[in-house]
């Protein structure tokens, strides 16, 4: 009897955990994007204290993420599909790079504006559940730098409270978010340097 009610236990969590990322997955989608602003520890592996900071992010598809920093320091990373670029204020220097060279931060926002269903990228590892809130752990289905992923979302309404990213070298990201906003209609994001930013290309 105890065996029969553990089975229907476990059946039950998958079910309920089927149902939530589908329905996670259609907010996604019918959305067009959103803008937030979080707080960002990143762990590098090796170091126990975090990096901390402050910004205010904005995404919006077709895939175009902008992440504005004020703390510590002030820089921008703008993300689309064609190129990265990474501008710090202070130095007036930026990094333009390929998408392909993402970084742990863009590949956890981009979850909310890329158009491919996260069912097929990714596959419900743990489920924890609250009162209040769902906590999804996510595993990539293919070979990507991402290693897992943490994502805990509010039952009602499934805007995302907190995400926790691994990659496959050691590091990982927290990010918790405030004042996120779903947006039915798209966000015009956009980024231009300043004049005489002096530009690296990788």
């Amino acid at each position: 009897m105890r065996a029969f009610l553990l089975f229907l236990f476990i059946v039950f969590n998958f079910s309920f955990a089927s149902d939530f990322l589908y329905n996670f997955q259609k907010i996604v989608s019918n959305s067009k994007g959103f803008e937030a602003r979080i707080t960002q520890k990143t762990y590098q592996a090796g170091f126990k204290n975090p990096d901390v900071f402050v910004a205010e992010v904005k995404a919006t598809k077709p895939l175009t993420v902008k992440i504005d920093y004020q703390k510590p320091y002030q820089q921008t990373i703008f993300m689309n599909k064609e190129k990265i670029v990474l501008y710090n204020k202070e130095e007036n220097q930026a990094v333009i790079t390929s998408p392909q060279n993402s970084l742990l931060i863009t590949d956890v926002i981009s979850i909310f504006v890329e158009n491919k269903p996260i069912d097929r990228i990714f596959s419900v590892s743990t489920l924890k559940e609250s009162d209040k809130y769902v906590v999804l752990d996510l595993k990539p289905k293919t070979q990507d730098d991402v290693k897992s992923i943490q994502i805990t979302l509010e039952k009602v309404t499934y805007i995302p409270k907190s995400i926790t990213a691994l990659d496959n070298d050691g590091n990982k990201i927290e990010i918790t978010f405030e004042s996120f906003k779903y947006y039915n209609t798209a966000l015009n994001i956009d980024f231009k340097l300043p004049k005489n930013t002096e530009i690296i290309k990788q």
